[in-house]
């Protein structure tokens, strides 16, 4: 079986129940973690979400539905935005926006539910593809990790630096990435060929082909990804080569201190790159925000934006997993929201997004029920981004910037607690970022060695 995306998503829907008679399958850019591709600590990614209901619902309209996306992006309170631009509800839409606890019985049910509980039972070889920028990746990644160590071993995994459309974008190049032939047949072909007449197959199974980002080439993780350790950097105070901007450093500071910035919903931080975007693939008229990654603005273009620099890299710091950040944060409301983006930046000065995370209070660490926050409080929060193959070069630095949204990759906070959709006042919040010691930190999984790192695609005993 063979289908990219929503036909892949049929294919995990019966993949633990096949019958012999199909002895592989082909999964591309589809998951089975339905809620986390909706939600990351209770912000709900707008920009893939939204565009998807508005360039789907099949309701026919005057106004061109990547128009009324736009509009949809900006209506409070956003629960009643099907029935006001669309002239009907969209019933499986306000599910979605509505059901943010991960305990709500929408998602205890029904295909979601199910979903969750497949790979443990999926007993067929399974080639699977996916793109590091793919709105896709994180569930696919938890799905792989999920199966049976038998069906692992005869399966492999390949994620390279692409988009939904598994083609690379942005402003990066990716030597060697076009390796899947177009719509991913030169690949699928292999794979049936070896599955089903026997012939011998190209490459190792058992593991996942990973393109490095910045490394520029293919390398093969035996058994899921490579063992790490951890390495921080802290977030302190140091000299301000630009407004609102602090260090990074490899050791803890011994002074505490705190920065505050001012987040008015009203005056959000745009989208600029990223993972889980959608829109753009809808058509012009969506303005959907530019996937992958792209060169950032300028550390203190925006006073709502606080950014830590490191020193210039003297090895290079190879990333191969999930980046944690430890924020100790507080603010003057009962609810809103905390962003944490990644970058590299280039001995030219030019900064690149590697990944970016966001949090409510009320989701903090990945609660799966809101979580009471006092006003003024300081509480500590983790923000897990999505895994990620990517070297920083020796030479460049590691910048890290702290706000409030990421708009419209996800919803903007109103700073207002209770449920986001039904929210129509907005409120301006003062917050307060705690550094200095090891108050908050970036923790990266670094590699410990590099394997079978030659070729485009490591073959079977090279």
């Amino acid at each position: 079986m063979w289908g990219r995306s929503y036909l892949s998503g049929v294919q995990w829907v019966m993949a633990d129940q096949l019958p012999p008679e199909v002895k592989a399958l082909v999964l591309s850019v589809n998951g089975t973690e339905r809620y986390r591709q909706l939600y990351m600590n209770g912000m709900f990614r707008q920009d893939a979400f939204t565009s998807w209901a508005f360039a789907n619902s099949e309701v026919k309209t005057r106004q061109d539905p990547g128009e009324l996306y736009q509009q949809a992006l900006y209506a409070r309170p956003h629960l009643d935005v099907d029935v006001k631009l669309l002239g009907q509800e969209l019933p499986w839409y306000r599910e979605w926006i509505s059901n943010v606890s991960r305990e709500g019985e929408y998602w205890k049910r029904g295909v979601w539910n199910m979903l969750q509980h497949i790979p443990p039972q999926v007993h067929t070889p399974v080639l699977m593809v996916g793109g590091w920028y793919d709105h896709n990746l994180d569930g696919m990644i938890r799905a792989y990790e999920q199966f049976p160590e038998q069906t692992r071993a005869a399966s492999r995994f390949v994620i390279g630096p692409w988009i939904h459309a598994l083609e690379s974008s942005g402003d990066l190049d990716y030597p060697d990435s076009d390796v899947l032939g177009t719509f991913t047949i030169k690949q699928a072909t292999e794979w049936f060929d070896h599955q089903l007449k026997g012939q011998s197959y190209p490459y190792r199974k058992g593991g996942i082909d990973a393109y490095i980002i910045r490394e520029g080439r293919w390398q093969v993780w035996d058994r899921g990804f490579p063992q790490t350790q951890k390495q921080a950097y802290y977030l302190c105070s140091g000299q301000e080569v630009y407004p609102s901007s602090g260090q990074l450093t490899s050791e803890a500071s011994s002074t505490q201190e705190r920065i505050s910035y001012t987040y008015n919903p009203d005056n959000p931080v745009p989208t600029q790159g990223g993972e889980g975007l959608l829109a753009f693939s809808f058509g012009p008229t969506y303005h959907g925000a530019a996937p992958s990654s792209l060169k950032q603005a300028e550390p203190g273009s925006r006073a709502d934006v606080i950014t830590f620099l490191s020193a210039p890299l003297q090895a290079d710091v190879a990333i191969q997993g999930r980046i944690k950040a430890h924020l100790r944060v507080s603010s003057d409301v009962d609810d809103t929201a905390f962003t944490v983006k990644l970058m590299e930046v280039f001995p030219n000065g030019n900064a690149y997004n590697i990944r970016d995370g966001i949090s409510s209070l009320a989701y903090r660490n990945g609660a799966t029920r809101p979580q009471d926050y006092v006003a003024g409080e300081a509480v500590d929060i983790e923000i897990e981004l999505w895994p990620i193959a990517w070297t920083i070069k020796q030479g460049s630095r590691i910048r890290v910037d702290v706000s409030s949204s990421n708009f419209p990759a996800y919803y903007v906070h109103p700073n207002v607690s209770g449920p986001w959709a039904e929210q129509q006042q907005v409120r301006i919040a003062q917050q307060t970022l705690s550094i200095g010691g090891a108050q908050s930190y970036v923790e990266f999984p670094v590699a410990v060695a590099s394997l079978h790192a030659d070729g485009i695609f490591t073959a079977e005993g090279s």
